[in-house]
């Protein structure tokens, strides 16, 4: 009867938030001595047989920081790592995206067959790749997939917790039946204590909860509003990357790159005016260096390159449409920094599964707008609104090595956008940003290699007299990046106020 009264009042009142199990098995006490004596105190370690029952609770395979308080996989990855994994399946995006562009393969639709001579009437199907529309759903195909990556992880720990838990409950049962003893004579030693009672956050009344229901009272999954919410920043990574997709038709990778670091001054400006956040003179400076850096890589990258027979106003167009991309990503930044900040129980991979998520059920309805729309007509930014889904079928079917690019770009996609959203969560938009323009370096670095390895003149860039001062923004870039996070100190300047 006095349990029954107690929970009915525990119900009226906001309990406490508790911690669900123990990493490990609880130590067994036992307590000896007599009526007339103090009694000894020997704590006995669990035994090898006992540490091996009970499995791992997280994925942290021992390499990584173990974190109970992340609901996904337990484990808090470094901010090197994070930031050497953006960098690397950004790059690899990007790389690949560019040597779609340039593979041709049979299809439905006809092309010119000489794009830079100015024949305009030979014509064939076998045409380039330029399919943006397709490569933006690949990518949203391959964030889906984290849906399912949160859903496995999410399920194991509850297992593992599961498991430790009952060990757990027999335990606090065993040493509340030698607690009723000792009430009811408290001169008498002679019954060992076997588990002591250890504050670990799990009250009485939550220890009737079954492990799996303490797990999800922690990490309770988020509402169907905030699900509702997560196609506002879906929608906005799907119109930026189809315009970021759109303007590298036209122009070099490294300059794609030098005009996807403006996000850095959109990012800064929303997180000021939306998210309060405060600027200090470090950091003010330190976006200043990383704007320096990226402009001097775009000259080097214009002067420097061949335009592939381009004209100007294509090349400018492509230029806006980047520009115009990164101005529509920065609202997306700040659109997932918020929800994963607002308490909903939306973790990084949730947030990119539910992100791909959407971003397939858009395409539903895009696909056939996009299929009868006006062909090109000759204009250049067709791409925008046009693209034959047959056709990019067709082509797909008789080139192995489109699907092979296709899947090494959806493997990156998915790692980057995962990673990203760490990055937003564990530091901030702002420097997801800045770790964005450094995929400028990488992107650089592989076009080199492309060109002198590979010998792929379409995709590779070659080194000129410009390169000097695409390697000099690239060293003012790698140094406003880690100025920004005060690993290194500006001259003159005092640290930054975190």
């Amino acid at each position: 009867f006095a349990r029954s009264a107690a929970q009915k009042e525990v119900k009226g009142r906001t309990t406490k938030k508790m911690e669900p199990v123990l990493s490990s098995p609880p130590q067994r006490v036992v307590v000896s001595g007599g009526p007339t004596t103090t009694g000894t105190l020997d704590v006995l370690q669990p035994s090898s047989a006992e540490k091996k029952a009970v499995p791992p609770e997280t994925l942290c395979c021992g390499v990584l920081e173990k974190d109970e308080s992340d609901p996904d996989f337990g484990c808090l990855v470094g901010p090197v790592l994070l930031s050497a994994l953006i960098v690397v399946c950004g790059t690899t995006s990007t790389v690949t995206s560019k040597i779609m562009y340039e593979v041709r393969s049979h299809g439905t639709d006809r092309c010119r067959l000489h794009d830079d001579d100015g024949d305009d009437d030979a014509t064939t199907y076998r045409c380039k790749f330029t399919k943006p529309w397709f490569q933006t759903l690949v990518m949203k195909v391959a964030m889906s997939l984290c849906y399912l990556i949160h859903k496995l992880s999410r399920w194991y720990r509850q297992t593992q917790v599961c498991s430790s838990g009952v060990a757990k409950k027999k335990a606090v049962a065993s040493y509340r039946d030698v607690r009723s003893v000792r009430a009811a004579n408290p001169q008498d030693l002679s019954e060992p204590l076997l588990y002591a009672e250890e504050d670990d956050g799990v009250g009485d009344l939550e220890m009737e909860l079954s492990p799996r229901e303490r797990f999800t009272r922690r990490f309770p999954t988020p509402k169907f509003g905030a699900v509702l919410f997560i196609a506002y920043p879906a929608m906005t990574d799907l119109v930026q990357t189809v315009l970021a997709q759109a303007g590298l038709l036209w122009v070099p990778s490294s300059v794609y790159q030098m005009c996807r670091g403006s996000v850095i001054i959109f990012t800064c400006f929303l997180s000021i005016r939306y998210m309060n956040k405060t600027m200090s003179p470090v950091h003010w400076i330190s976006i200043g260096i990383v704007c320096v850096a990226i402009a001097l890589v775009g000259v080097a990258g214009i002067f420097g390159e061949d335009d592939g027979g381009v004209s100007l106003g294509t090349y400018v167009l492509g230029i806006g449409l980047i520009v115009l991309g990164q101005v529509v990503g920065a609202v997306q930044f700040v659109l997932e920094e918020y929800i994963m900040a607002a308490g909903w129980g939306v973790t990084p991979t949730l947030l990119v599964g539910w992100e791909g998520i959407w971003g397939v059920v858009f395409f539903i309805f895009l696909t056939p707008a996009l299929y009868y729309s006006p062909r090109d007509g000759g204009s250049p930014a067709a791409a925008i609104w046009h693209e034959d889904i047959v056709d990019t079928w067709t082509q797909l079917t008789n080139s192995k090595y489109l699907v092979v690019i296709n899947v090494i770009s959806a493997v990156a996609l998915l790692v980057y956008n995962m990673v990203g959203n760490m990055v937003t969560k564990q530091l901030s938009s702002i420097m997801r940003s800045i770790l964005e323009s450094c995929r400028t370096l990488g992107v650089w670095f592989t076009g080199l290699v492309l060109w002198y390895h590979f010998k792929d003149k379409n995709a590779g860039e070659q080194w000129t007299n410009a390169s000097f001062l695409e390697a000099f923004g690239f060293i003012l870039l790698v140094y406003g990046t880690v100025a920004y996070k005060g690993i290194v100190k500006i001259p003159g300047m005092p640290p930054a106020n975190d």
